[in-house]
């Protein structure tokens, strides 16, 4: 099949968050026997740069045209591209596909393919990646461009994919026929996590003892992520344990390592953590890819999730891969299966998080048996070679 996908952030802009990993790992996995071509645009924080040009850019086997935008600031503020030259090319091209694949509809780029694909009668599948309904920020640019593009990108789509149950109903709430939707999770490459780094690495780089507990959160610093509840329930947590103080942790420490790139919340949670006085239990190290993530995987005790909102959570699978448990908050899509399965779901409060973090944290049956049960469910259906295989299929109904 000759696929085009669209993304209006892609490789190598990680800092954009888990939609460009799951775009690229799609586009990836399929590269091995189909024909790809992804377009995208050259926004990130800063902008990427191309030393032999910017079309058929080879990412590691993937061929990528990156438009440029005409502002990356109004890009960053509004999320929308103002790519001048991708109509043209665009018009130009799409003809030659079988299918494209749209990842995120409320997007510039998304009106010029769906409007080239209805016009030249290709099919296309929307992935919304968790941003369905027009909610929690610029909820008013959101909702005007769905009155004016968005509902005609979604209800024109051949498929739409839905991370989990709960964006099914989302898009049924947007009007979509129930025929057109598919259950499509996201998923980790297993390839990467057939070995993993030793035990140890990152606690010794960040002067973590081997006897600490280690909490460990992994994402963007980002209002929405629930990092405010992680401090007051962390705070809660070391002085109801003592720390250094109590049997009950057997005179070790707990520590809270947050990694991930600064989304605008980062001043704010320093704040909230001096104000704490958490400064000696907690780790910031900015983001971490690859095999340092793995290392923070690793050597971590317990992963969690504390989000406001959360359609999945790719980073709770990656910990899975490598046999921890999770806690998440009951706000995120996949809490159903997460809960006494792999970890626990509690609910957006304080003393709910601190319980269950402290119901696995200081049980090692309990963490082993949900650490072990998530390696299991990652081998069995949360991987990109079974996702893909799905997508395949999907597409062959549309060709």
């Amino acid at each position: 099949m000759k696929i085009l996908h669209v993304a209006h952030f892609f490789y190598p802009c990680l800092s954009a968050g888990g939609v460009v990993n799951a775009s690229y790992q799609i586009a990836s996995k399929q590269s091995i026997d189909n024909d790809i071509k992804v377009i995208s645009s050259d926004s990130c924080k800063e902008r990427l740069k191309f030393l032999n040009g910017r079309y058929d850019v080879d990412v590691n086997g993937i061929k990528v045209d990156y438009f440029k935008n005409l502002s990356n600031k109004f890009k960053l503020s509004t999320m929308l591209d103002t790519p001048l030259s991708a109509p043209f090319k665009i018009r130009m091209d799409i003809k030659s596909y079988d299918i494209i694949h749209i990842h995120e509809h409320r997007q510039t780029l998304a009106i010029i393919v769906s409007y080239f694909a209805r016009r030249n009668n290709i099919p296309y599948i929307v992935q919304a990646h968790g941003s369905v309904l027009p909610f929690f920020q610029k909820e008013g640019l959101k909702n005007l461009f769905d009155k004016i593009f968005g509902f005609k990108i979604l209800h024109n789509a051949s498929c739409v994919f839905a991370l989990s149950e709960v964006e099914k109903q989302q898009y049924l709430k947007m009007g979509i026929d129930e025929d057109k939707i598919e259950i499509v999770p996201l998923g980790i490459n297993l390839e990467e996590y057939e070995t993993l780094p030793d035990y140890g690495k990152f606690r010794s780089r960040f002067d973590i003892d081997e006897g600490d507990k280690l909490i460990l959160f992994v994402g963007r610093i980002h209002e929405i992520k629930g990092l405010d509840l992680l401090i007051d329930a962390f705070n809660d947590l070391i002085h109801l344990n003592g720390d250094n103080k109590d049997n009950k942790n057997n005179g070790k420490r707990i520590k809270l390592a947050i990694v991930g790139p600064d989304d605008g919340y980062l001043s704010k949670l320093e704040e909230k953590i001096k104000g704490y006085s958490l400064e000696e239990n907690l780790i910031i190290t900015g983001p971490l890819y690859k095999e340092e993530k793995q290392e923070a995987l690793v050597d971590c005790d317990l992963f969690v999730m504390p989000s406001k909102y959360e359609s999945f959570t790719t980073s709770g699978l990656e910990a899975m891969a490598c046999s921890k448990p999770l806690v998440l908050t009951k706000n995120n899509h996949i809490h159903n299966w997460v809960d006494e399965n792999v970890g626990l779901a509690c609910d957006y409060d304080k003393d709910s998080l601190r319980i269950a973090i402290q119901e696995i944290l200081f049980d090692e049956g309990l963490s082993k048996l949900y650490g072990e049960n998530g390696k299991k469910l990652i081998k069995e259906k949360y991987n990109w070679d079974i996702i893909n295989n799905q997508i395949l299929e999907i597409y062959k109904k549309f060709i």
